[in-house]
């Protein structure tokens, strides 16, 4: 309760001199007073105003303009701005306080720290380098170098005689507190995303190279790194399997689904006919239910049609539930090719067919590809569906089977989900082999993926 006190009055304090030093700064402004020493003077409460008060006008400035700086409207808009302003400086400032004093108990956080530290003063002393090697007329990866060593880089570089014609304040410029401070906070928010990326998914990697049947591992990296959750993985559990069912779902969706996909959102896109907007906007409504709402219907549908238990049918419901917005994603980026070279393909003798294959699709490759990557990673990580649907014996199957029958989602969830066969190492470990072709599918199609992002959806 005292420290909530405590830190309730550190808000009111900092919103009341924050609102008095706006206020001083706006009528020392008005008055043409614009230094620095106006936002010192201003944090000395009530002083600051009297002394501006009493200082000469700079400026041809009428007494009801001054006054309009603490006008009742305006002293209300710049308290609640400035509430604001304070709130969110303290969302921020408590989880750091919270994070340095835990840092003091903790040898990890003190060096995760002192790591932080250090990695953003390499960064940002070898961007201030390139800087000035730049200014100097010295660019390329040598520059980039030099600029690791300490120190040195601004010594080399301030030897060297300078290429083009350079100011003499370049120097004083590179070290200006307002261009060093803004390199410090952009270099320490990627730095810290950057750790907040890598720390799990080191952890993840030794929580794969330990060797635990049970229980979550207390340190980031193991002791004695083995690859025995590896070999537990594919010598006994249906591991295999798993990623052979998941695999066929993927491929199935991606083919078939595309050519659907593609197929229609060319009749909507080049075609009139009757119904076609009432269509589309069913469509468009249908995508709005989630997938939960039809697992009843789905099981039943499923177990009428002997389908349960069998992966591939799954690929029924993923190409299904895909077709409304991929349908709309498609259709904007094919209203932008133009229809002209429909029309002078016609002329020539081509068919509709023939547009479709040799003149559409080459020019909507972009798009297709980001569809085709998304229907092939539906499978890869959905447990609803899969979970639903696969934990019943197909026809023909014993209930022992029904563990064959899981996609990789079903699979490795049971590591972690049931009691009896709990083995966080080989849930790492089946996640990393899962993850690296995914991670490997999206670097290769990078250029496509954000190509059809933005292509597929400025018009409609």
């Amino acid at each position: 309760m005292v420290i909530f006190w405590i830190l309730f009055s550190i808000v009111i304090l900092s919103w009341i001199l924050l609102t008095h030093t706006l206020t001083v700064r706006d009528y020392a402004v008005k008055k043409g007073y614009e230094s620095t020493k106006v936002w010192l003077i201003g944090l000395i409460p009530i002083y600051g105003l009297k002394y501006f008060i009493k200082k000469p006008n700079l400026k041809d400035t009428s007494e009801s303009t001054l006054k309009y700086a603490w006008a009742p409207n305006v002293l209300i808009a710049r308290a609640f701005g400035t509430l604001l302003i304070t709130t969110l400086a303290l969302l921020v400032i408590i989880p750091l306080a919270v994070i340095v004093y835990l840092s003091f108990n903790s040898n990890f956080l003190i060096s995760l720290l002192v790591v932080f530290f250090l990695i953003l003063a390499l960064v940002v002393h070898q961007g201030l380098v390139v800087d000035f090697a730049e200014k100097k007329g010295y660019s390329g990866l040598v520059p980039i170098l030099i600029g690791l060593v300490p120190i040195y880089g601004f010594i080399h570089y301030l030897k060297l005689p300078a290429r083009r014609n350079i100011q003499k304040d370049a120097f004083r410029k590179t070290f200006k507190p307002s261009n060093v401070f803004s390199r410090i906070l952009i270099n320490g928010e990627i730095i810290l995303l950057s750790i907040i990326v890598i720390v799990p998914v080191i952890y993840m990697v030794g929580m794969a190279l330990s060797n635990i049947g049970s229980g979550i591992p207390n340190t980031i990296w193991p002791e004695n790194p083995n690859i025995e959750s590896f070999k537990f993985l594919f010598n006994e559990t249906n591991f295999g399997n798993w990623y052979k069912n998941t695999i066929i779902i993927a491929m199935i969706n991606m083919l078939i689904g595309t050519l659907l996909v593609t197929g229609a959102a060319y009749v909507y896109a080049r075609f009139s006919f009757k119904g076609k907007k009432s269509s589309l906007l069913s469509l468009l409504v249908l995508q709005s239910f989630p997938t939960f709402m039809g697992l009843i219907a789905m099981f039943v549908l499923f177990n009428t049609f002997g389908l349960t238990g069998r992966p591939w049918a799954l690929s029924i419901l993923y190409i299904g539930g895909a077709i409304p917005g991929n349908l709309w994603l498609i259709k904007g980026f094919l209203g932008q090719i133009p229809k002209d070279l429909d029309e002078s393909a016609n002329i020539d003798g081509a068919n509709k067919l023939q547009i479709f294959v040799r003149i559409i699709l080459p020019l909507s490759l972009p798009i297709i590809t980001f569809v085709a990557v998304n229907l092939f990673m539906a499978p890869w990580m959905d447990y609803m569906l899969p979970g639903y649907l696969l934990n019943v014996p197909a026809t023909g199957t014993k209930p022992e089977d029904i563990p064959q029958q899981w996609t990789l989602a079903v699979g490795l969830f049971d590591f972690i989900n049931n009691p009896q066969n709990a083995n966080y190492s080989a849930f790492a470990a089946g996640a990393i082999i899962v993850g690296l072709p995914i991670t490997i599918l999206y670097m290769v199609f990078q250029k496509y993926l954000i190509e059809g992002i933005t292509a597929g959806a400025t018009k409609g």
